[in-house]
Parts: structure tokens; C-alpha cells; sequence
């Protein structure tokens, strides 16, 4: 089992017992050589254990590395999903307003070809009343001429005083 795959616990575990063995022989050669071998295991432990934190460490902030990247390419993905989405709804909106403005359009050309043909039809109307009221003036110079005619006496009489 490597450091990597080895829990803090174990790895304690093991130098105890590695402790416990060097204690067992350090009975033989004294209570000195005992603490020094105490120690001495004592301080691999600590090395051991402050190596596994550290390559535990590391590991954590990679794996944290690649769950930030990971959620940043989410994130970014989302965030594209909804500026496609926003610019869809505003294309759709843009073509609405589009066709609103031809049917408006159509309808203001429709409007105004309807009003210029009625002010044609006026016009003809007003033109014929113009064309009908001069025969009717035409019609009345001539019967004012006749009556003026038929009032006239043939002669003119002399004038008395002349």
C-alpha cells in the first residue's frame, strides 16, 4: 500500500507497531536507547503523517480544480443556452413586429387607394354638376335672350323730346 492509498490511521497504525517492535528491542539495551528509539518513531510517524496530509491536500485541490473548471464550462454552456435563446425571442419578436408593419402597410396603401378613388368619383361628380349648371345657365341666357326678343317692339318709337 502506497501513501496515497493509505489512510492517516494506517499509517499511525504501522508505526506504532514499528514503535512497539523497536521498544520490545530496546528492553534489551536500556531505558535511553529506549526513549531514542521512541522518539526516532515518534518523528517518522509525524514525517509519514505530515506526507500523507500533504498528498491528500494536493489531491483535494486538484479534484477541486476540475470540479471549478468543470462548473465553469457548465456555467459558460448555460450561459450560451441562454444568450441563443434570448436572441431567438428577439428575432421571433423582430419578425412579428415585421409583419405587423407590412399589414399596417397594406392596409394605409388600401386606405389611400380607397380615398383616391372616392376623390376621383367626387371630382367626376363635381365636374358633372360644373358641365350640368352650365347648360342650365346656357339654357337660361338663351330663354332671357328670347324673351328680351319677343318684349322688343319692332320699332322704337321716336323720342318726344328729341
Amino acid at each position: 500500500m502506497n501513501a496515497k492509498e493509505a489512510s492517516p490511521e494506517a499509517a499511525v497504525d504501522e508505526e506504532v507497531e514499528e514503535l512497539e517492535a523497536q521498544a520490545a528491542d530496546a528492553e534489551d539495551q536500556g531505558i535511553g536507547a529506549r526513549v531514542t528509539a521512541v522518539f526516532t518513531a515518534a518523528e517518522k510517524a509525524g514525517q509519514h503523517i505530515v506526507s500523507l496530509a500533504r498528498e491528500e491536500a494536493e489531491d483535494i485541490l486538484r479534484q477541486a480544480k476540475a470540479e471549478a473548471e468543470a462548473y465553469l464550462r457548465e456555467q459558460k454552456l448555460q450561459a450560451d443556452k441562454d444568450v441563443e435563446q434570448i436572441f431567438s425571442e428577439a428575432r421571433r419578436k423582430a419578425g412579428a413586429i415585421e409583419e405587423e408593419a407590412r399589414v399596417a402597410a397594406r392596409q394605409v396603401e388600401d386606405d389611400a387607394r380607397v380615398r383616391k378613388e372616392r376623390l376621383r368619383e367626387e371630382a367626376r361628380l363635381i365636374e358633372e354638376r360644373i358641365a350640368w349648371a352650365k347648360e342650365g345657365l346656357s339654357e337660361v341666357k338663351d330663354r332671357i335672350e328670347q324673351v328680351f326678343l319677343e318684349n322688343e317692339p319692332a320699332t322704337l318709337p321716336p323720342d318726344p323730346g328729341a
